[in-house]
C-alpha cells in the first residue's frame, strides 16, 4: 500500500514529468484524474479481488444467483427506475 506521507511528493513528481513530456494542455483535474487512474486504492482493489472470489467460491459451492432479469427488475424497482424499453 501507497505511504500517504509519499503522495504529495509522488505526484508532484508525477506532474512534473508530465508537463515535461508536453502535458501542459491537460486540467489540474484531468492531471488527477489520470495519477488515479495509474495508482488505483490498493485496499479498495483488495476489496474487489475479495469480493470476486467470495462469488467464485459461491459458484464452486452450486450458489448460482440470480438471473439477471430478475435482478434488473429489482434492481429497478428499489431505484424507482423506469422499466426496460
Amino acid at each position: 500500500m501507497p505511504n500517504p506521507v509519499d503522495e504529495p511528493h509522488d505526484f508532484h513528481q508525477f506532474l512534473g514529468e508530465k508537463l515535461t513530456n508536453g502535458g501542459a494542455d491537460v486540467s489540474p483535474e484531468e492531471a488527477l484524474d489520470e495519477w488515479r487512474r495509474l495508482r488505483p486504492d490498493s485496499q479498495g482493489l483488495a476489496d474487489e479481488v475479495a469480493a470476486i472470489q467470495e462469488a467464485l467460491d459461491d459458484m464452486a459451492n452450486g450458489d448460482a444467483g440470480i438471473p439477471f432479469d430478475e435482478f434488473d427488475r429489482e434492481f429497478r424497482r428499489r431505484h424507482n427506475l423506469p422499466a426496460k424499453p
